[in-house]
């Protein structure tokens, strides 16, 4: 009888643990995560830059590091970014030669991907939301890219469009 009582009990414990750990998530799908227009954000003397409007603040010498080997002064004077539709932030800066795709998470910016843009680096860069993708160019020279978070495609320029017409 002991015994019965003792199993009846455990199985009991079991079942309860097991039930509680059952619990119903929420989901809420199709999120759009894009910001339709990009911040310019300029670093202070610490390499921290700030956008208040959408809650981001991080240092942009790891981003300064990778693309000039130095941080040890902040030699980057203006921070272009935009976050997508997927919640990736693309990153550059004028006269960088490539596109950093950050993942948030936790606490910290992580990077995806890497997307070299041109060997002479973008004087004038400028983000734009698409429908689908984000589009980056360069205002100095009227080159256009269709980026998303794992390439970059360079596209015609609407300058020599209208130049051949």
């Amino acid at each position: 009888m002991k015994l019965l009582i003792q199993t009846v009990t455990m199985v009991s414990v079991i079942a309860a643990l097991l039930l509680t750990g059952c619990k119903q998530s929420m989901v809420i799908s199709q999120v759009d995560y894009s910001q339709s227009i990009e911040s310019v954000l300029q670093p202070d003397e610490d390499g921290t830059v700030e956008d208040k409007k959408h809650g981001l603040k991080f240092n942009i010498k790891p981003i300064q590091f990778a693309e000039t080997q130095d941080s040890s002064s902040v030699t980057t004077e203006q921070v272009r970014y935009i976050r997508g539709q997927e919640g990736y932030y693309y990153i550059t800066a004028p006269d960088y030669k490539h596109v950093y795709v950050m993942a948030p998470e936790k606490n910290k910016l992580v990077l995806r991907e890497t997307l070299k843009v041109s060997d002479e680096g973008i004087g004038e860069p400028a983000f734009n939301q698409r429908l689908s993708y984000i589009q980056l160019l360069n205002r100095s020279t009227g080159d256009v890219w269709k980026v998303n978070a794992d390439e970059i495609q360079k596209q015609e320029s609407q300058m020599a469009k209208r130049e051949e017409n």
